[in-house]
């Protein structure tokens, strides 16, 4: 987009910076452990964690997880069940042990087991989910998501309004931006399928466009400027994330004006 459009748009949004115009500190990003002994598995957890906006610490052990834990805290726990040495169960025991509750992490526990009695282990110790191994790489992100929602560490929460007609979005603090028309149009598909992955392809034809080449890097752009935009605006991420190579969810609440 070029600085020559007319007030429908905006100029190109600035480069990611610590803080946006108005001084907003950037929202820091939530922690999350991995501890797991899969090499493939945890590489592919923290790949696609850290793609979705988390910053992530990988550990293939208890023992190295309590090498570094509680000098460095943090929000949430991945745990496997099965680990070598020390159990991802008797993480979470000695975790809850030790720390006050206020300040606990969420933890969201991991088995190739789908035994009942195995899930109410791991419940009792103090897990918030238990989830199986097959679950998708999507499934355990939401998993996560909603383990910090309850526990009222969800940096994306709030609620973000799309007012179509006048190219707006307002934000949950209530800062207003302006958008483009690709922009008010990536946003309406999203927005009217909360936490719903839409393909790129579904993306495009509902702007009328073909899935060329072309198109689909100019659509990446735009998300990419948008994310970029709303941080540089007000220091809050959008909840709008890549769904590992398929197209776009937007994780947020939003309600869509016309």
């Amino acid at each position: 987009m070029h600085s020559s459009q007319d007030k429908t748009g905006l100029l190109p949004a600035p480069l990611n910076s610590s803080k946006g115009p108005t001084g907003h500190t950037r929202m820091p990003r939530h922690r999350i452990a991995i501890v797991e002994d899969n090499p493939e598995l945890l590489a592919d957890l923290a790949e696609f964690l850290d793609l979705r906006g988390f910053s992530t610490r990988s550990f293939s052990s208890a023992e190295a997880f309590f090498e570094t834990w509680p000098a460095l805290s943090f929000d949430l726990l991945l745990l496997d069940v099965a680990l070598p040495g020390m159990s991802g169960l008797d993480i979470v025991q000695q975790v809850r042990a030790c720390g006050e509750a206020a300040a606990m992490p969420g933890v969201v526990m991991l088995t190739a087991l789908d035994a009942n009695d195995d899930q109410v282990l791991g419940l009792n110790a103090g897990a918030d989910v238990y989830l199986s191994k097959r679950s998708s790489l999507e499934v355990i992100e939401a998993a996560c998501h909603s383990v910090l929602r309850r526990l009222g560490r969800n940096g994306a929460g709030g609620h973000w309004r799309l007012h179509i007609r006048h190219w707006r979005l307002s934000t949950p603090d209530g800062t207003l931006l302006d958008l483009t028309h690709p922009e008010v149009a990536l946003l309406t598909a999203l927005c009217g399928t909360p936490g719903r992955a839409v393909t790129r392809e579904a993306l495009l034809a509902g702007m009328e466009k073909q899935a060329t080449l072309s198109n689909l890097r100019n659509l990446d752009n735009t998300a990419s400027r948008l994310r970029r935009k709303v941080q540089a605006a007000c220091g809050r991420d959008l909840p709008l994330r890549p769904s590992y190579g398929r197209g776009y969810t937007f994780t947020g609440n939003c309600e869509i004006e016309q």
